[in-house]
């Protein structure tokens, strides 16, 4: 009788120890599963700046035109400021994607 007793508390604590493990197990996952989304949401920001970038140089060399911007391509989109001294000039585009925004700044 006494060893029934003792196997279902030895029971009850082995199964709770397993759900605890698996519950740390679960929200682990569901952590790495939202950093790998922002991941690639940062990547298509990145790219949304530096098509910024790329767009100001070419309305540099094309159209002569040292103004600010915005444009979108798609679900991203990105502003350009641009900015001159005496010796250079510099452009400064942030692109955005889904609540993420990354820079990228160009000197020449």
């Amino acid at each position: 009788m006494f060893l029934k007793g003792v196997s279902l508390y030895l029971t009850l604590v082995i199964l709770s120890v397993l759900t605890v493990a698996l519950l740390a197990l679960v929200n682990l996952s569901v952590s790495q599963i939202r950093m790998i989304s922002t991941a690639g949401n940062s990547v298509d920001a990145f790219f949304a700046a530096d098509t910024g970038i790329e767009h100001s140089l070419y309305r540099v060399r094309k159209e002569d035109n040292l103004g600010s911007f915005h444009g979108v391509l798609g679900d991203s989109s990105y502003d350009v400021a641009i900015s001159t001294t005496t010796a250079t000039t510099t452009i400064q585009s942030i692109g955005s994607f889904r609540n993420t925004r990354r820079a990228i700044e160009a000197q020449y």
